[in-house]
């Protein structure tokens, strides 16, 4: 109890809260930045792939061409950067979409989201999806966009996407369901491993106890259908905006309670 009270009094002493709310100053400024950075960046490469479009662009020619960005940026980074490991908190840590731009070193996982957040920065909604393979989910990862009310499925480290009979892409579903047709569409150097077998959108057993907790919470109140095709990743995949939001959720009722605190101690003294 003595120790209890001793660590009450010393995270609630206005010395420390003074520090506490200059480190969340200094940390929002920080997330914002870099977040601001991170979407103009993106922004940038998405006026690219529209500008030579005017009076001709529609959805399907901005995903395939998104598609095109996504393939050459991997492959070109690839060449430089594969097999080299990044050490510090940035590279372990925060992994910001910039980093998988600028090295690519993560295979399916850095096109992937290089793609996701090209398709985000123009407006589209999209979702991670963790292809089962030989029996795990998470052996490669593509993404699908929404079109309309349909989900179309993009692979952009094989800068790869698929045609249904009548023309239209194809989802994820399209393909699992007829992979003998679609097949004829893998490029050459395609692994044969990925044959679109299943899909989870998250993995509901990453943190132990808690992602479980999570999941059943969704599906009583979402049902499971719909929990089953939530995408944790295309909520955080703009990490620093993350962060920018949690320490400013966490710097107001601390800067509340520390002037309260000041109030009421200090300036009642005098």
């Amino acid at each position: 109890m003595k120790y209890f009270k001793r660590f009450i009094y010393f995270f609630t002493h206005l010395y420390f809260l003074f520090f506490l709310c200059g480190l969340l100053i200094a940390s929002i400024g920080y997330f914002k930045s870099e977040s601001t950075y991170e979407r103009e960046v993106y922004g940038a490469i998405a006026q690219h792939i529209t500008k030579d479009s005017i009076g001709k662009h529609n959805k399907d020619t901005f995903f395939i061409r998104a598609l095109n960005l996504a393939n050459s940026f991997e492959h070109n980074r690839l060449e430089v950067f594969g097999g080299h490991q990044f050490k510090g908190i940035k590279a372990n840590f925060f992994r910001p979409s910039t980093m998988d731009l600028l090295v690519g070193n993560g295979a399916c996982g850095s096109a992937s989201v290089i793609l996701s957040r090209i398709l985000k920065s123009y407006g589209y909604n999209i979702r991670f999806a963790q292809m089962k393979v030989n029996g795990k989910f998470g052996g490669h990862i593509i993404i699908e966009v929404k079109k309309d009310k349909n989900w179309i499925v993009l692979d952009p480290l094989y800068n790869l996407y698929f045609k249904k009979p009548n023309g239209e892409m194809a989802s994820f579903d399209d393909v699992s369901k007829n992979i003998n047709y679609y097949k004829n569409q893998f490029p050459k150097g395609y692994n044969m491993n990925y044959l679109f077998e299943d899909v989870q959108y998250t993995n509901w057993n990453k943190i132990k106890y808690i992602s479980p907790l999570v999941k059943s919470s969704l599906d009583f109140f979402l049902g499971k259908e719909k929990a089953d095709q939530i995408s944790i990743r295309a909520y955080i995949v703009r990490i620093y905006e993350v962060f920018y939001k949690l320490a400013l959720f966490a710097f107001i009722p601390i800067f509340l309670f520390t002037l309260w605190k000041f109030w009421n101690v200090e300036l009642k003294r005098k």
